[in-house]
């Protein structure tokens, strides 16, 4: 079947229906007091941000983000299993091009950060706002005088975007928009490509990756580096299984550079370092097996490092310098587990009298569950038929004609990445900083490892739950936990009500009867 053109794609119903929400998000940002830049008030007509001023804008915001759901589940395989994803995408994103930072308004201090360098001061020993500049008015509070966070690449970046758009306090900040895009275009060519690699359907992992409401508000709209990251890991994954050992080195001298735009990346050389041999560890000793795992996670590990410091001296920055700001999400409140916690008993404790200091001692301990969750995936995925001969049971489905039946011949080759994309999302929640975009580190996997309607079901409901939470941290001054109970609450409502949602295609009519005695076999 041909992938469908421009104007049948204007006429799918619900590509209008997301692009409406995302005009109605753009607008929504230039509310006063959202994003207080004097700049907008010459750039933008007079008349519209004294109306966004009367709560118009977050009424906006409200029904945007409820529109671009509601367009993204229109827009399901099962409804329509032949779109140009990538034509929605690039719709969709038009509206927001030219707007502020959409959920968050951590391109003003990239921003900053750039003016810093350009001062000719190191921004891992000068902080935020002390160079004074056209951003610092902008920087969030929070911020202040806090060295930076990111690695080298993303400092890199920062300030070449910096440097070419002369530091202009609204513009300068917009075009940080053109290296996120980038990333997202790479995401958008990468998804179907390993998704079809792995033997799985691209147009599933397309709905969810390249047209996730998630991507839109916090990569097309909020531009964090985190993309680059995830791009760089996703072009490494998709080198890794289409050409062995070649593809897995030059993978993981993207992974490291992908570590220079987040940390967290790194680890993704475990994985990368799996791909060329995870189909043969199947019929190896346990013994065997060890070694074959080591030898190459640590040949990947060691090339990804490499690059990461190579990256490093050559863009001039210290490798480690990130390091003196990592504990900066433990002083103030946020929506990690860690976070939560604090914000529970904290102010019991306060009440009693006791001095405390739990958010440092919960952050510690949220990264240590973290690491041991991902440490039991896998031993799940790759040692649990020698170490306690506990045979895994999937979670992935093989659509037939007579419905959804247990893929239990599933390939080891998607092991590396199912690890991955779940081990990504346990160590986005450690540490005492979570923030939404977080979750598409491993999300963009998701899509592409087979699961069923129960499964996507739940993750659709997960995304409207964090959604609520950060958009009434950013937009309505929702504070966390009232946040995540009104989150949980509508996620809830989502489920109950969304048993007969279809989201998984059925097969085409003529693979129904070699499927159907696949499932008999099986």
């Amino acid at each position: 079947m041909k992938r469908t053109g421009l104007a049948q794609t204007l006429r799918t119903p619900g590509v209008g229906r997301g692009f409406l929400a995302m005009v109605l998000i753009g607008l929504a940002v230039l509310t006063p007091g959202l994003v207080p830049n004097s700049d907008l008030d010459r750039i933008v007509l007079r008349w519209i941000r004294p109306v966004l001023a009367w709560q118009v804008g977050r009424v906006l915001m409200a029904v945007g983000v409820i529109l671009l759901f509601w367009a993204w589940l229109k827009l399901r395989p099962a409804l329509h299993p032949r779109l140009n994803h990538g034509l929605i995408l690039a719709l969709w994103s038009l509206p927001v091009l030219i707007v502020p930072p959409v959920f968050s308004s951590d391109a003003f201090l990239y921003a900053d950060q750039g003016w810093i360098i350009h001062q000719g001061f190191d921004p891992y020993q000068v902080g935020l706002t002390d160079a004074g500049g056209p951003f610092a008015p902008n920087v969030h509070w929070v911020w202040h005088h806090t060295t930076a966070v990111y690695p080298p690449a993303a400092l890199f970046v920062q300030a070449l975007v910096a440097e070419l758009t002369g530091f202009h306090s609204y513009w300068t900040v917009v075009a940080m928009r053109i290296p996120a895009l980038l990333g997202v275009a790479v995401i958008a060519l990468v998804v179907p490509r390993l998704a079809r690699a792995l033997g799985a359907n691209a147009e599933v992992a397309k709905w969810f990756a390249v047209l996730n409401p998630f991507l839109l508000f916090h990569f097309v709209g909020g531009m964090h580096n985190d993309i680059w990251m995830i791009a760089l890991v996703l072009v490494a994954a998709w080198l890794g299984v289409r050409h062995g050992v070649p593809g897995m080195l030059l993978g993981a001298v993207l992974v490291g550079i992908g570590a220079g735009f987040k940390q967290p990346g790194i680890i993704a050389a475990i994985a990368i370092g799996l791909l060329p041999v995870a189909e043969r560890l199947k019929g190896m000793g346990l013994a065997r097996r060890v070694a074959t795992m080591t030898l190459y996670c640590g040949s990947a590990l060691l090339v990804a490092i490499g690059a990461y410091v190579g990256l490093s001296f050559a863009t001039g920055y210290e490798f480690l310098g990130w390091m003196k700001a990592t504990n900066i999400h433990a002083t103030t409140w946020g929506m990690s587990p860690a976070s939560i916690v604090e914000q529970v008993i904290g102010p019991v404790l306060n009440a009693v009298g006791l001095r405390h200091g739990m958010l440092p001692f919960l952050s510690s301990l949220a990264t240590v569950v973290s690491v041991v969750l991902a440490v039991f995936v896998a031993w799940r995925y790759f040692f649990a038929d020698h170490l306690g001969r506990v045979r895994v049971r999937p979670r992935s489905v093989t659509v037939t004609a007579a419905g959804e039946v247990p893929d239990v011949t599933r390939s080891w080759r998607d092991y590396p990445v199912r690890w991955l994309a779940w081990s990504f999302m346990a160590l986005a929640f450690s540490g005492a900083g979570y923030h939404g975009w977080y979750l598409l580190w491993g999300g963009v996997y998701l899509g592409m490892l087979r699961y069923g309607n129960r499964i996507f079901r739940g993750l659709v409901a997960v995304l409207i739950a964090f959604t609520v939470v950060e958009c009434g941290l950013e937009y309505f001054s929702l504070r966390p936990i009232p946040g995540y109970l009104l989150g949980v609450t509508l996620a809830w409502i989502f489920w109950v009500n969304s048993s007969a949602l279809q989201i998984v295609p059925e097969p085409e009519p003529d693979d129904w009867a070699g499927e159907a005695e696949e499932a008999k076999t099986a």
